[in-house]
């Protein structure tokens, strides 16, 4: 009754069990029911390194960043600074293959640096993190600085009223926002009328504004920041991806182009059903935004009352068709006054959108690699800027550190 598909997932070490996996899924594969997102594709490239065997990490890749590392524990404690944190460097192969002759392999680094700094018996808290583990003696002295100088605004407690603020939002929490943001960008979702890209007479909102017109968000494979894997691959499908799309090249796709939609992610039967591209899922996200100003400094200077973020943290998505979502504030919430900080409020919980948000950007820093907080287990190369929002929402006070 037509091409059926199914999956099987276990760890194996042997040719054997390697065997008997394969007999198992062909077995499943035998009484499954047709596959609803089967297409005629066939993707048959073919890597020269398939045969090389998986890239391998050792700890000496990290020495150097330890030295540095070491001398910051040091600084801290002598500081009566408390730190907890992370520094992971790891490296992932992925070989692909398909009975219609696809070989590709990719081999993917991932790196994080995380740090929580506390102070005053914890009463003080702040975070820090990179997405690249490769971190010279400047990285740690702008982190000691950034540090104290965070720890001590703490020290001047000043009382904010939930409601709507400007705000400057740090690239990691950018990040955060724009990755909610390209998870709900599905063409089968937005057509059915699943999400914020749907439009009643059309479908969905390809080629309307969507956002500023400053915003373009982008991803690219080959980006040099943060390269990833340039072929679509997946074990199951679901409504993100599909196996038949496995070995299909992937190329730089811009979502969001000078604040036009300019593609959702689709699979190869939802483009061909819904008459639309084929731009599968790309493994980074990017976000360029005119930049008016050098860094955050610079964007708190053009905030008469406001407030700088730390992180947003615990986000969800509470009504997908508005895709507004939930979440708090962490580890540190400064006030602005004049275009300076004066002092720390309380934390928050947000109702906002990300697609609202890029239509309320009143400056923007240069993008640069980013580690989102709430994402870096699911979305590590991001690169992203600065950015100062009017009206961010925050619903009621929360006792969140």
């Amino acid at each position: 009754e037509g091409v059926a598909t199914a999956s099987v997932a276990r760890s194996v070490t042997t040719d054997a069990e390697l065997t008997a996996l394969v007999r198992d899924v062909e077995a499943l594969a035998a009484s499954a029911q047709a596959a609803p997102d089967a297409t005629d594709a066939r993707y048959d490239n073919a890597d020269s390194d398939f045969g090389d065997r998986a890239t391998v990490v050792a700890p000496d890749d990290l020495s150097a960043t330890v030295l540095g590392l070491g001398d910051f524990l040091t600084w801290s404690q002598s500081s009566a600074v408390e730190t907890f944190g992370y520094l992971e460097r790891e490296s992932s192969t992925l070989w692909l293959a398909t009975s219609n002759g696809a070989r590709r392999r990719f081999t993917q680094a991932a790196d994080r640096f995380e740090v929580t700094a506390k102070g005053n018996q914890r009463e003080r808290s702040t975070w820090h993190g990179s997405a690249v583990a490769d971190l010279g003696e400047s990285f740690w002295e702008r982190l000691r600085q950034d540090v104290s100088r965070e720890l001590a605004w703490q020290g001047t407690a000043v009382d904010i009223a939930p409601g709507r603020h400007d705000v400057v939002l740090p690239p990691g929490a950018i990040g955060d926002l724009m990755v909610d943001l390209l998870w709900a960008a599905g063409a089968r979702d937005a057509v059915e009328g699943r999400t914020a890209f749907h439009d009643a007479e059309s479908g969905t909102r390809l080629g309307q504004h969507v956002a500023n017109s400053r915003i373009t968000l982008s991803s690219d494979p080959s980006d040099v920041l943060m390269p990833t894997q340039p072929f679509a691959a997946t074990g199951f499908s679901s409504r993100q991806a599909s196996v038949f799309d496995n070995g299909r090249d992937l190329r730089r796709t811009e979502w969001i182009s000078a604040g036009l939609l300019k593609h959702l992610h689709t699979t190869g039967f939802d483009a061909q059903s819904l008459g639309i591209e084929n731009t599968p899922m790309i493994g980074n996200l990017r976000l360029d935004a005119a930049p008016e100003a050098a860094s955050i400094d610079e964007l708190v200077s053009g905030i008469d009352r406001g407030l700088l973020l730390t992180c947003v943290w615990y986000n969800r998505m509470v009504d997908p068709q508005r895709m507004l979502l939930t979440g708090l504030t962490r580890d540190g919430v400064y006030v602005i006054r004049h275009g300076e900080i004066i002092g720390a409020s309380g934390n928050f919980r947000f109702n906002d959108s990300p697609l609202s948000m890029l239509n309320r950007v009143i400056a923007a820093a240069p993008s640069e690699r980013t580690l989102p907080r709430e994402m870096a287990d699911y979305a590590n190369r991001v690169t992203m800027p600065a950015i100062s929002i009017e009206g961010m929402n925050f619903t009621s006070a929360s006792e969140a550190r």
